[in-house]
């Protein structure tokens, strides 16, 4: 088999969500995830059959220099997203690494995503993601 056909057959076969064109693992239940060893950023999600055209709501985006020792229950923010999510049953999660960028550009890319879908759990900082737009073009 040729290799491009063993990459399309790869690409098609390769189940994820995209938030703003990067690819996310497929969304796994919380309690039952693996994270991978990388650094990256991650999406934790609730069931939400109104979103399209994937079943769940973004309810917070995060970045990690390492997804095993930061996503966890024992997040600063895992009771925002439980309530949220209306329950720990109804959390899930979805991974994108990124091991070859640095903490500072896994932030900038962070920031568009909140800005871009403005996430419960990431609003209730107080902290308009409209505020970061200016140096999301700045870095473009």
């Amino acid at each position: 088999m040729k290799v491009s056909g063993w990459v399309n057959r790869f690409e098609s076969s390769t189940a994820g969500i995209a938030f703003s064109n990067r690819a996310f693992t497929e969304p796994a239940p919380f309690s039952l995830a693996l994270p991978p060893v990388s650094s990256g950023i991650y999406a934790i999600l609730a069931p939400d059959d109104s979103c399209r055209p994937r079943p769940f709501r973004t309810i917070y985006f995060g970045e990690s220099g390492n997804f095993s020792q930061h996503v966890t229950g024992h997040h600063e923010r895992f009771n925002d997203w439980r309530a949220e999510a209306g329950g720990a049953a109804n959390l899930y999660v979805a991974f994108c690494p990124t091991p070859l960028l640095k903490e500072e550009q896994r932030r900038w890319v962070e920031y568009d995503l909140i800005a871009r879908y403005r996430p419960a759990c990431n609003l209730q900082d107080n902290l308009d993601p409209f505020f970061y737009q200016p140096l999301l073009s700045a870095a473009k």
